[in-house]
């Protein structure tokens, strides 16, 4: 999202950071002596993070693209197994500690996405699991053609999850998302300036950027809170943290 809107490097930083001040708290935990499954591991970000205080990670993802990215990303660290596969499907020896979900319940229809929480509750029979998913504030949309996804809302994904006899005990929203969300609805807009949008998106991106990271107080915090309050629908789309533990 960062870089096909022109966003420097930094944004992605700065996502990451208000992310982990979110999760790492849930997964407080967890020690030297734990074992975490991160199931749509990508290109490996969190799966680092979760390395760094685990003593076994698996991650798990269904592009080879992105598994051989995070085996570049990952490839001083010994304590992490990395597996191409459907994590509905992949055979999988627990139990885990913990385990965190980024962004892949969205690509599922409600039957699987059922299938595979109650998976993960059997493989993490007394630890915590974390959603990360694209969400609605309300409902569920669906889109298909070239991108199929699910956007659902955190209600939805509560009925998902009791369906599969875990209870969802926190929920909170992606600040670090809806940053970006933010900066990337509004380089749109300035990129429907003819003379904008003949120019490399960093044209727009990176200054765009800088400007809200200067005004982060207002156009990142008080801004978008006050949007919220009166109920007004933007950005479109959130994205939510939502902690699950067994019932």
């Amino acid at each position: 999202m960062a870089h096909e809107q022109g966003l420097p490097e930094s944004s992605v930083r700065h996502r990451f950071a208000r992310e982990r001040s979110v999760v790492e708290p849930w997964l407080s935990g967890l020690t030297s002596e734990s074992t975490m499954l991160d199931v749509g591991c990508g290109a490996g970000a969190w799966t680092m993070l979760f390395a760094q205080r685990c003593q076994h990670v698996v991650g798990i993802d269904v592009s080879p693209n992105m598994l051989a990215a995070a085996k570049a990303e990952l490839v001083d660290a010994g304590n992490v197994e990395l597996i191409v596969g459907d994590a509905l499907e992949v055979p999988l020896e627990g139990p885990f500690d913990a385990a965190f979900v980024g962004g892949v319940l969205m690509y599922l229809n409600r039957e699987d996405a059922v299938r595979l929480l109650a998976r993960l509750r059997g493989l993490v029979p007394a630890g915590v699991i974390v959603l990360r998913e694209s969400t609605l504030r309300s409902g569920i949309e669906t889109k298909s053609g070239e991108y199929n996804v699910v956007y659902r809302s955190p209600d939805e994904y509560a009925a998902i999850a009791a369906d599969a006899g875990l209870s969802v005990v926190r929920v909170e929203r992606n600040r670090g998302y809806a940053d970006m969300e933010i900066a990337v609805e509004l380089v749109n807009l300035v990129r429907r300036i003819p003379y904008a949008a003949r120019r490399d998106p960093q044209f727009v991106g990176h200054p765009l950027w800088r400007a809200l990271q200067l005004s982060a107080f207002i156009s990142l915090n008080l801004l978008p809170r006050a949007i919220e309050a009166v109920g007004i629908d933007w950005p479109h789309l959130t994205n939510h943290f939502m902690l699950l533990e067994s019932e």
